[in-house]
Order: structure tokens, then sequence, then C-alpha cells
């Protein structure tokens, strides 16, 4: 009785190892088709980023980016023009291969509510911009903007290729 027990037992350990095998097999195999499912529809996913339409012909929403950036708050390269000042912004790190739409915004903490031209911009090109601020009506002299923290901050929308 014992010899066919010990065979019994062994026959049985065998079958459930075979078992045991074969059951990872067929996780393996499941997470494989599972990854490849997932990887075809991600593929098929439209970019997050999608221009409808822009200055240019459009390149294929491949291609498209949003880059933002600011000049930074008590940094900002004010030059003066005719009492009042511009600012030109450098985006050229975004690698825009067309002319982007941009957007802007004046931020600071104290009287840029006032100021003109505060969302007006000129003279776009793939690598930046030109801003010109009326800061007479603000009743803050060029000087004292960057003490003011007045910044310009930007978002644009375009393509790379």
């Amino acid at each position: 009785v014992s010899t066919q027990s010990t065979g019994y037992r062994q026959e049985m350990a065998s079958k459930t190892t075979l078992l045991l095998v074969l059951l990872v097999v067929a996780c393996i195999l499941t997470d494989s088709v599972e990854a490849k499912r997932k990887r075809r529809e991600k593929k098929k996913r439209p970019t997050q980023v999608q221009i409808v339409n822009g200055e240019e012909e459009n390149s294929g929403q491949e291609c498209a980016k949003v880059c933002s950036g600011t000049t930074g708050r008590g940094v900002t390269d004010y030059q003066d023009y005719h009492g009042n000042v511009f600012v030109d912004v450098d985006m050229s790190e975004c690698g825009f291969a067309k002319v982007p739409s941009v957007v802007i915004s004046l931020e600071g903490s104290s009287s840029h509510w006032k100021a003109f031209g505060t969302s007006s911009v000129y003279n776009t090109t793939p690598t930046g911009f030109r801003v010109y601020l009326d800061n007479k009506n603000a009743g803050q002299a060029a000087g004292v903007l960057n003490d003011k923290q007045w910044n310009i901050d930007w978002v644009a929308v375009g393509f790379t290729c």
C-alpha cells in the first residue's frame, strides 16, 4: 500500500507541477497579448495637442506643441520706447518651425492692471515676439517696473516640423 501511495503522490506532484507551469505560461502569454493591445491603442490615440488652424499651413498634429514661459519677475529686460517700454521675448527653446499662435499676460505686484498693451503681441516669429507696454497710464516709470515684479507670461501653440 505504501509503494502504491508513494507512486500516486509522485504522479499527482508531477501533474500539479505541470499544471502550475501551464498556468504561469498562460499568464505570461496573456500579459504579452495585453501589452501589445495597449501599445496598439496608444498608437491610435490622437495627439494631446490639436491645432485647428493657425498663422501658417498645418504641418500635421504629430508636430503640434504647446510651449510656455515668462520674462521673469524682477529681471525682465525693458527697453525704453518714447517714454513707454517694449520687451523682446525669446522663445527659441520651443523649437517651432513655423509662426505659432501666442497669448500673453502682464503679471506683477502693483499697478500693472492700469497698463495698456498687456495682451498685444507684435512681430511674432518661430523664435520670439515683441510686446509694447504703455506704462505711463499705470503711473510707473520704466525703471521701477522690475521693482513692481512686472513680467510677461506667455503660451505659444505651434508646429515643430
